[in-house]
């Protein structure tokens, strides 16, 4: 009996200072954190913890855990190492934090609630210059957010971020705008501001490209040139037959007035030429830029620019040969050379000395090559030609064919 009565009394003692050092425990609780945020490093694109020190000198260090329930996730010695990198957990995926403080005898404080990083996200559909962007909101921010504002930076157009758009806590978490045209990239982040109008948090960083069939091709304005004779522009093309799915623009600004659409194509050979006929003379400059588009009219790539000075359109005259000499490759075909013609009106017509008529054409590029049937002789030309400024003129003349 004596024995059991030590145990007894021993247990008794045991147990009263047990129920003492918890009591001691309860009273000198360590003091909880006040300030904490989750954000992502926009340079390591890395889910990044910080918070305010404990207050409590006793503080040995924080527990961090994750999730819900809140499993342990890791530690965090010394009252003053406030920052925390989670190597392990994408920020492309919503996490969830809590955390307390521990002292040296392991009394911890009270949890906070729950915080967590913002997600961003945003899209381009394939052909389309719309993007659309949205993102998670911000949760466990002691003193609330204010706001949140898209930051965009727009390749190759800027260097830096600037804000697109901001809304309340209480506005959609989405926006979505039309890219600018000649922009391949934009990339995106989120900032949240609290009601300090501090910035307490950042999304992960997205970059989004125009989504198109293929990309735009190569375009050069070989040659520009003025033809007096014919009084047009003649211009040729360097372009890259392999990218068909494309089309090609030309546009032409004169005296640098509005650049308007002049003609489209697709070209089926490495050099394309075309021929302006619509002029503005009087010494005006035509400025020309070919473009190419890809395969879901975006994406424009644009040549080098070209100019020519049209001058005033020369006085109606022709230049027509007196002899021909049948037979004769170079010689042998009577073809008159018109300057100031407006392409409208022309008709070449060849009589013999009796008015018979031998040849009649509307095709300029079309001469007279006498038959081997038609003697040596004097033959009469009568040339009708509509010129510039409405002005219509009859020339006359007489051609020898010579055998």
């Amino acid at each position: 009996m004596h024995w059991l009565r030590m145990i007894i009394c021993v247990g008794l003692l045991f147990n009263f200072q047990l129920s003492t050092f918890n009591s001691a425990r309860a009273q000198h609780p360590v003091a909880p954190v006040t300030d904490w945020v989750a954000t992502v490093d926009e340079a390591t694109q890395q889910i990044v913890l910080r918070w305010r020190p404990s207050a409590d000198s006793a503080t040995m260090g924080y527990h961090i855990c994750s999730g819900s329930p809140c499993l342990d996730y890791d530690t965090v010695f010394g009252r003053l190492d406030t920052t925390y990198i989670c190597l392990d957990h994408d920020p492309l995926e919503t996490h969830t934090y809590r955390l307390h403080v521990f002292d040296s005898s392991y009394n911890v404080s009270s949890l906070t609630p729950s915080f967590g990083n913002m997600v961003l996200s945003a899209d381009v559909p394939e052909c389309s210059p719309t993007l659309s962007a949205s993102w998670t909101p911000y949760t466990g921010m002691p003193s609330g957010i204010r706001k949140y504002s898209l930051m965009i930076r727009q390749e190759p157009y800027e260097d830096e971020f600037f804000e697109y758009y901001n809304t309340d806590s209480t506005g959609a978490l989405a926006y979505s705008f039309d890219m600018p045209n000649g922009t391949t990239r934009i990339h995106l982040k989120v900032l949240a501001y609290n009601n300090a109008h501090t910035v307490v948090s950042q999304s992960n960083l997205v970059s989004v490209e125009r989504l198109t069939a293929d990309q735009a091709a190569f375009v050069e304005i070989a040659d520009v040139a003025y033809d007096s004779v014919d009084a047009n522009v003649h211009l040729t093309f360097h372009t890259d037959t392999a990218f068909h799915a494309g089309r090609y623009t030309l546009w032409r600004s004169i005296d640098d007035n509005r650049w308007r659409e002049l003609a489209t194509f697709t070209p089926t050979e490495p050099y394309t030429t075309y021929i302006d006929s619509s002029l503005q003379r009087n010494g005006k400059e035509h400025c020309y830029q070919l473009a190419v588009t890809d395969a879901c009219d975006l994406n424009p790539i644009y040549s080098d620019m070209h100019c020519v000075v049209v001058p005033e359109p020369p006085d109606p005259a022709i230049l027509a040969p007196s002899a021909i000499i049948a037979g004769n490759a170079d010689l042998g075909t009577f073809l008159p050379l018109v300057y100031g013609w407006d392409k409208k009106l022309y008709e070449l017509t060849i009589y013999t000395r009796t008015g018979l008529q031998l040849f009649n054409t509307t095709d300029p590029q079309q001469g007279w090559t006498p038959q081997p049937s038609v003697p040596q002789g004097a033959y009469a030309y009568v040339l009708h030609v509509g010129f510039l400024k409405g002005v219509v003129k009859t020339f006359t003349g007489t051609v020898i064919v010579i055998k």
